[in-house]
């Protein structure tokens, strides 16, 4: 492989046209922070620079679908997976994989890979990693460490998830790579006074654990002229009609919108028409939402959970509050509300932090270092 000259850091890194990167996890339109991260990495300058091939391993077959069904599902992917890494002689297989049974599951794929003599990247998302891996008994406790040891490199999402993963998962290979997204450009058309109603945007599943419960209290006593829009489908069986009921409860159907999920262009007008992003959860690892509204120059409320005070510094990009106050939430809220300077200084000073440490193309580069580090000499 020959060297080519990284002009953004003065380094240099090696041709990698050669190899081919054959990428599984759920792809899009399925929703959700993996299939969001995969069709970004898809659209930016990896796909030029290696041979990527998606492989979709989003469920396929119906609901209640028959034990032989799915079985026959598993053993035609994994079919489908074997052919996918066979090929070229240089070949990583990058699995992007979260907590639960889904973890096992693409184990499978990560023992394929290496039975294949397939260098592998094990790449875990997901805001509970840890607890899942502290209340599983100990035989699958010791398979999910035997697990991750098998892979080349297990990539979490920031320095934090690695100190909370070194001491649970023994001997794996630990890589930090912050999710990346598209950065908007600044745009011309977000209000900069507080002329009509002020947008609050949620982006995420409805659940208890995003704190949506807690955000629908808060907007109570937040100014009558801001609205909300909760914009995801349900982690939570059931919560959108509860939601929709509590909205009643409180008095604020006319100032608050359950949309339901969205997805490509609809998720993007989303973004360009709010003015506040708002994220209250109990439990978070990097949420591409989080980095997908400080990329659309959005002021955000986040809680102190996961990664997210390390993305947002209190008072410069948006606010940071503890997660379950109400009060402070509601406070966070209403002063963006009110204060038309703090947003657009916080949502432009969001954007910048963006570009810089959380960009798509930055973790384009990332992953090729990763990819060099694995199969180079």
């Amino acid at each position: 492989m020959s060297m080519e000259q990284d002009s953004s850091t003065d380094v240099v890194m090696p041709d990698m046209s050669e190899l081919k990167v054959v990428m599984a996890g759920p792809l899009p339109p399925t929703i959700g922070g993996m299939a969001t991260v995969i069709g970004d990495i898809s659209r930016s300058s990896l796909a030029q620079r290696v041979a990527l091939v998606p492989f979709n391993t989003a469920k396929q077959t119906a609901e209640g679908r028959s034990l032989i069904t799915g079985i026959l599902a598993r053993l035609a992917l994994w079919r489908r997976w074997v052919s996918a890494l066979r090929g070229r002689k240089t070949t990583v297989a990058h699995i992007h994989t979260c907590s639960g049974l889904t973890y096992f599951l693409d184990g499978t794929l990560l023992i394929i890979a290496r039975l294949l003599a397939r260098p592998t990247v094990l790449h875990i998302h997901g805001a509970r990693f840890d607890r899942f891996l502290d209340e599983l008994p100990a035989p699958l406790l010791m398979l999910a460490r035997w697990q991750a040891r098998r892979a080349s490199r297990v990539v979490v999402l920031s320095e934090s998830w690695q100190q909370t993963l070194a001491g649970r998962l023994p001997g794996a290979r630990l890589s930090v790579i912050a999710n990346g997204v598209p950065v908007m450009s600044a745009s011309s058309t977000r209000r900069d006074d507080n002329s009509g109603a002020i947008s609050i945007l949620f982006l995420g599943n409805l659940s208890q654990r995003k704190g949506v419960w807690e955000l629908l209290d808060a907007m109570v006593k937040v100014p009558e002229h801001a609205t909300l829009a909760l914009v995801g489908g349900e982690d939570d069986p059931g919560i959108a009609r509860a939601v929709k009921a509590r909205i009643d409860e409180l008095g604020l159907a006319d100032r608050v919108t359950v949309a339901g999920p969205a997805y490509g262009e609809d998720k993007h007008r989303w973004l360009e028409t709010a003015d506040i992003f708002v994220l209250p959860s109990h439990a978070e690892g990097l949420p591409i939402a989080l980095l997908e509204a400080m990329g659309a120059g959005l002021p955000a409320v986040v809680t102190s959970v996961g990664a997210m005070p390390a993305v947002i510094d209190d008072g410069v990009q948006g606010r940071v509050v503890a997660p379950g106050d109400v009060d402070a939430l509601c406070s966070a809220l209403s002063a963006l509300v009110d204060d038309p300077g703090a947003r657009r200084a916080m949502g432009e000073a969001a954007r910048t932090r963006c570009q810089a440490d959380y960009g798509v193309e930055r973790s384009a580069e990332n992953y090729l270092r990763l990819y060099a580090d694995m199969i180079l000499p």
